[in-house]
């Protein structure tokens, strides 16, 4: 189980600590210490040890056997002798990934050098980041830093190397959504779009002739629902989320709770996690004219406009896009939320542009002009956003320097981007009904499965990969799942 933590802030921390040539680990106690072998270290808060890992402490003197000394020689693991590679704290192979023998691999979770491939082994090249080397567990901020990525939380540095730590191998959900079959029933009745909450809150949003809706689904199955603007369509519908959402809870800016979302939706500003924001969307030849207001919407239960616009946007359409539907290809796309708490997307002045909406100050800034018109969206750092234009191609967009850097063309389009928490992958859906997963740093991309008709994924907190069908397309299919990998 890991140690719950938001990313946000250990961004922060881990940009400030990576130049830091002490074999600092940002997030953790300055004050403490811990060689990993399970008794207590000198050094731990309030606490001494003696670092050998046999942890009799009878204090007769004899070497190994718990007096306090360390560098006694005794073999066991932990026994604070300076040794690296035996997973007692000292400074094992992650400073210096070369020194693994020939054949072997330095696994940053253990700190060992070992064969590669196998369980609970976190191992790869470094990427070089300024007069840093970003390794396994982290990545280049782009601006000189190496900040945390799934499966770890924080960022080691010794000398110019870091590396991911606070890393888990195994998934671990906190929760469990509604049941599919109560998923299927009026809860997705002319389904366009679903995500869910930290917590498993299931979200969905309409595309049909008439009124559209938000609705959401708890875990034990109560049912909402919001009616939204005229007769505007709706497109996507996006939860601010944490990037570790399976991590245990640690306090926020904002005092909200990670593991429940608590006090979410708020009625002012923006930033706390599990806010609601949807788009709403009308193509020109479906009743829209001139400068029919759509655009980004949020959710404030309780209040008279509950969906309110907070950014604006203009009819757009696309010609090649990802669903082949006039509807469902029109208007502002790739909604999502960013780790610094702003939402993003896609053509709402433009097809191409990308744009921002801060909450807490009610502004809107456009970023940059894509080649294409954007289809999907989706975080997958503290500073990144995996971007997907209706050509196929895949952008990774780095909200602190307003830059995009290729990542994958598939040459056909794409519905949906959704990223997995403890893979760090991003799964697409794309317009041939395959689905893929996306390494967003490495551009790896491996095939997952194939949808039933065409549709949307989207990974839920619990280990699975939902299908979403476009129920105004491809008519009352249910949604199904697959189970998603575990561990590593």
């Amino acid at each position: 189980m890991r140690t719950r933590t938001f990313i946000v802030a250990l961004s922060v921390c881990s940009i400030l600590a990576c130049g830091d040539d002490g074999g600092s680990e940002q997030g953790g106690d300055a004050g403490t210490s811990g060689d990993g072998d399970g008794d207590l270290e000198t050094g731990d808060s309030g606490s001494a040890g003696d670092g050998d890992g046999d942890g009799d402490g009878d204090g007769d003197g004899d070497t190994g056997d718990g007096d306090g000394d360390t560098g006694d020689g005794d073999g066991d693991t932990g026994d604070g002798d300076g040794d690296t590679g035996d997973g007692d704290g000292d400074s094992g192979c992650q400073p210096d990934p070369e020194s693994c023998a020939a054949g072997l691999v330095c696994d940053v979770i253990s700190g060992e050098c070992v064969e590669p491939g196998g369980d609970c082994t976190l191992a790869g090249p470094s990427t070089s980041c300024g007069a840093l080397d970003c390794g396994p567990g982290s990545v280049c901020d782009d601006q000189g830093g190496c900040i945390a990525v799934a499966p770890c939380q924080v960022v080691s540095c010794e000398g110019g190397q870091c590396w991911g730590a606070v890393c888990a191998c195994e998934r671990a959900p906190n929760c469990a959504t509604a049941t599919p079959e109560q998923l299927n029933g009026p809860f997705s009745t002319d389904i366009f779009d679903l995500e869910f909450a930290d917590d498993c809150t299931a979200y969905m949003v309409t595309l049909r002739s008439g009124p559209d809706y938000l609705r959401r689904m708890t875990p034990g199955g109560t049912l909402s629902q919001w009616a939204g603007l005229d007769n505007l369509n709706m497109g996507e519908v996006k939860v601010l989320k944490s990037l570790l959402p399976q991590t245990p809870p640690a306090p926020t800016p904002w005092g909200g709770d990670i593991n429940t979302g608590a006090g979410a939706p708020q009625t002012t500003g923006g930033g706390s996690l599990g806010e609601v924001a949807i788009t709403y969307t009308c193509c020109p030849t479906c009743g829209c004219v001139g400068n029919t207001v759509q655009g980004v919407a949020r959710l404030i239960e309780g209040d008279p406009v509950p969906l309110p616009i907070v950014l604006p946007a203009i009819a757009t359409q696309g010609t090649n896009g990802p669903f082949n539907n006039t509807p469902a290809d029109a208007g502002p796309m790739g909604l999502t939320w960013g780790e610094d708490l702003r939402l993003y997307v896609g053509n709402s002045q433009l097809n191409g542009n990308f744009d921002t909406v801060d909450l807490d100050a009610e502004t809107q800034e456009f970023l940059l002009a894509f080649d294409s018109r954007v289809t999907a969206a989706a975080p997958v750092s503290a500073v990144h956003l995996l971007v997907a234009l209706d050509t196929g191609e895949v952008l990774r967009f780095n909200t602190n320097t307003k830059q995009a850097t290729p990542v994958y063309d598939f040459e056909v389009g794409i519905t949906t981007l959704s990223h997995d928490s403890f893979s760090g992958l991003v799964y697409a859906s794309l317009s041939d009904l395959s689905i893929v997963t996306i390494d967003p740093f490495t551009a790896e991309v491996t095939d997952f499965g194939t949808m039933p008709g065409i549709g949307r994924v989207t990974v839920s907190p619990d280990g699975k990969l939902w299908w979403v069908p476009v129920r105004h397309l491809v008519g009352n299919l249910p949604m199904s799942t697959w189970d998603l990998p575990t561990s590593f």
